[in-house]
């Protein structure tokens, strides 16, 4: 054969295979179109999901039954749509509706499957319906830290003390996903989850410490005091400031003389956290110790204290006024502070 027949037979073999893909691709898009027009739709689907929740359990069948010919991925998109902003009543519903046509029980086995999506779209599934299983202190070891995030997510509904735990232990996860994942678990989990976090900050090295102080100044739990006052002579300045943070949370005034004197920590971070703590405890004999920051070399030490003192209410707002006569740095941010409450009071009076 030529070399002009040898091109034209392989421009005929490759025009062949190109013409059989778009043939292969218009009769997929023309089943597709007819299989969208045979099933009802997403709205037919979120129109009967909404009318269960609205009817109660008296339309569950009908609802059940009217949903049989929508599409799957319809009937769980609505559900997942829906499970975050229900409660009571028609949680109890959609759960129930999930049970019937099966969502929640692929979804419990969906967790033990082999394939890492399944298991994270399965305990998605179960979790958006607030639904326990046995199987989710396994998830929150699991090998795919997609799927020990969403575990973490998951355990708010049911802290068992196993669950903190491992919680916990996720703190120290490799992955940046699992530790915010557990750290906002932990904060939503609240007083249940207290003990063993105080049990960990007690043995926990500087890190994971600075991550469970950040969780107790969050929730406030005034368990975490007596380990937060102890933690305010740490050597890292970073867990020092965390303290602060904790105690002022916790709004026991007998934290006001250990903040005052860490104003006069070496570290201006925690000179700004006790600064902060002090507004946020309203520990009223303190705006003697804070005007002196006014004059402070940081701008961000100034600014915390002029709003400290605004804070601190009349005995703050008379250091202010003296200050503001004067001249210099802290003049300035006196003036700047005694600005912004005027404009916070006239907005209060407009």
């Amino acid at each position: 054969m030529t070399p002009l027949g040898l091109v034209i037979v392989s421009l005929t073999i490759i025009g062949s295979a190109i013409a059989a893909v778009l043939i292969a691709v218009a009769a997929s898009g023309l089943i597709e179109a007819r299989r969208l027009r045979l099933e009802p739709g997403l709205g037919d689907a979120r129109r009967a999901v909404i009318t269960s929740l609205s009817g109660g359990e008296s339309k569950a069948d009908a609802v059940c039954e009217s949903l049989r010919g929508s599409a799957k991925r319809h009937i769980i998109g609505t559900m997942l749509d829906l499970a975050p902003s229900v409660s009571g009543t028609s949680r109890s519903v959609l759960v129930d509706l999930g049970e019937r046509i099966g969502v929640l029980e692929r979804a419990r086995t969906g967790v033990r499957r082999r394939r890492w999506f399944s298991r994270l779209y399965a305990a998605r599934v179960l979790a958006a319906f607030g639904v326990e299983s046995e199987h989710l202190c396994a998830l929150l070891t699991d090998r795919s830290p997609d799927v020990r995030a969403q575990a973490a997510a998951w355990s708010v509904i049911s802290p068992t003390p196993p669950a903190v735990e491992r919680l916990i232990g996720l703190l120290n996860d490799a992955d940046g996903l699992c530790r915010f994942a557990a750290q906002d678990a932990l904060i939503r989990i609240g007083l249940p989850g207290t003990e063993a976090l105080l049990d960990a900050l007690e043995i926990a090295e500087e890190e994971i410490a600075g991550r469970i102080l950040k969780i107790a100044a969050a929730t406030g739990d005034e368990r975490f005091y007596r380990r937060a006052m102890a933690l305010t002579t740490d050597g890292s300045p970073e867990t020092r400031a965390m303290a602060a943070a904790v105690l002022a949370r916790t709004g026991d005034p007998s934290a006001g003389p250990t903040l005052v004197a860490m104003l006069d920590d070496p570290s201006n971070d925690v000179v700004l956290a006790a600064a902060a703590a002090l507004a946020r405890l309203a520990y009223w004999p303190g705006p003697a110790s804070v005007e002196p920051l006014l004059s402070h070399s940081s701008w961000d030490t100034r600014k915390q204290a002029g709003l400290t003192l605004l804070a601190l209410g009349a005995p703050g707002a008379l250091l202010l006024s003296v200050n503001a006569k004067a001249d210099g740095p802290a003049a300035e941010m006196a003036t700047q502070a005694l600005q912004l409450r005027s404009l916070s009071v006239e907005a209060e009076v407009a």
